[in-house]
């Protein structure tokens, strides 16, 4: 016999979980991903690598900067451009806008109703307005930082290779929102130190992000385990694989072990790096890496916001136009690579061009591909000890554990259907 959620809820996307009975115990789960795909690399194939920022973009509204700004940095390693510091720093204030608004759109919207036991942030707002409306003032700031430098919030136009297409004379107009954002997101945390979180850490899991001079966010090596790799040598370390009852792939260290990726791992291997002001609530509030509760990692976001919304608002206080938005550059036949920390991890991109700067070859890993082992062995180590599961279990049970890791299957989110097939 199995039990199966034949939709998840409060996830972005459309995925479904399955674990198996042998006389009532649980005795193996799946989870699977059963939206079409939508063949990305195979349709920037033969396109002219200026469409890459426009076409990835498009596979998660959620996070589009993060899917451009690997994209451009994979173009400038193979056109040998090189993006000057002050440009940098505009992309480094974008991407922290996604990371607000991605981070707040997860904890309040999806996640903090687990820890208030309630199904939905419309219950939620009924339980407590004031926290549901900090919520939406902290994500608007993210919104903003985003639609002032892309020209929109969804799909920004301004991301490209080299720079940006155009820039604003001033950015001013933003240092009111992030402050308040970042007063909000403080007065927030003092109000989820008293949540209560299931005991359980991950077991066997390596954790991985990139490794910048600061939290790392915008580019950099990949940090494993004391060693940084570049970005060219990702492939030689890490494997993608697909596996039957899923059209999303899955990922896995070479020598066979799971990682994750994400805001645990940045926070366990970048502790040091964070704003003060994110450092500071983190040791009032007793997070100090190694943090292995997956739960936790509601503040571990909390805590990036702050981080974010700090930094922002001294770049946007330091921000004068440059009098050049963009580097110019030849394409050649060449072959690139790109990351980033996504809000839900390191992102990686791969292209190889022609010598007219057509798109011969691209390969994206997305985050939660890489996550998906370190959920399936999350859940199976939450559940493998129970004697018996019910249906009503899988949905109480499982779904909190899913969402602690804020998958990014797509951007909707369905009515949950629970149902008992027998083999």
């Amino acid at each position: 016999m199995r039990l199966r959620l034949s939709a998840l809820t409060r996830v972005e996307g459309e995925g479904a979980l399955e674990v198996y009975l042998e006389d009532g115990k649980p005795k193996a789960l799946r989870l699977s991903i059963h939206e079409p795909p939508r063949f990305i690399e195979g349709i920037l194939k033969g396109k002219p690598y200026h469409l890459i920022p426009d076409i990835t973009a498009r596979i998660c509204g959620i996070c589009p900067v993060a899917y451009q700004i690997s994209g451009v940095q994979a173009i400038e390693d193979a056109f040998g451009v090189e993006v000057p510091e002050e440009i940098e720093k505009i992309r480094r204030l974008m991407y922290f806008g996604e990371w607000i608004q991605s981070h707040a759109l997860h904890v309040f919207f999806l996640h903090l109703p687990d820890f208030y036991g309630v199904p939905s942030l419309v219950e939620m707002s009924k339980v407590d307005k004031e926290i549901v409306m900090a919520g939406m003032e902290i994500k608007r700031a993210g919104s903003l930082i985003i639609q002032s430098l892309g020209g929109r919030t969804s799909h920004p136009v301004s991301v490209v290779a080299g720079g940006f297409s155009h820039l604003p004379e001033d950015l001013s107009h933003l240092i009111e929102p992030i402050g308040l954002a970042l007063e909000k997101s403080l007065w927030v945390m003092e109000r989820l130190k008293g949540l209560k979180f299931p005991d359980f850490e991950l077991k066997d899991i390596v954790f991985v992000s990139l490794w910048e001079e600061e939290y790392p966010i915008l580019k950099g090596d990949i940090y494993l385990e004391g060693q940084r790799i570049r970005p060219s040598s990702f492939k030689e370390i890490f494997e993608e694989f697909e596996v039957p009852y899923s059209t999303a792939k899955h990922a896995k260290l070479r020598d066979g072990r799971v990682y994750l990726v994400g805001p645990l791992a940045r926070f366990n291997n970048a502790f040091e790096k964070l704003s003060s002001l994110a450092k500071e609530m983190a040791l009032k509030l007793g997070l100090i890496p190694p943090l292995k509760n997956p739960y936790k990692s509601l503040l571990v976001r909390m805590l990036e916001i702050i981080h974010s919304l700090e930094r922002s608002l001294d770049i946007v206080k330091g921000y004068k136009r440059p009098e050049k938005s963009l580097v110019e550059f030849r394409p050649k036949r060449s072959e690139g690579f790109g990351v980033s920390e996504a809000p839900r991890g390191v992102l990686w991109h791969s292209y190889a061009f022609d010598e007219e700067g057509r798109i011969l070859k691209a390969d994206i890993v997305p985050p939660t591909a890489q996550n998906l082992p370190a959920m399936e062995l999350s859940l199976w180590e939450h559940i493998k000890g129970l004697e018996s599961m019910r249906e009503e279990d899988l949905q109480d049970i499982a779904e909190p554990m899913i969402r602690n890791f804020d998958p990014c299957i797509s951007c909707a989110t369905h009515f949950l259907r629970v149902r008992v097939v027998n083999r």
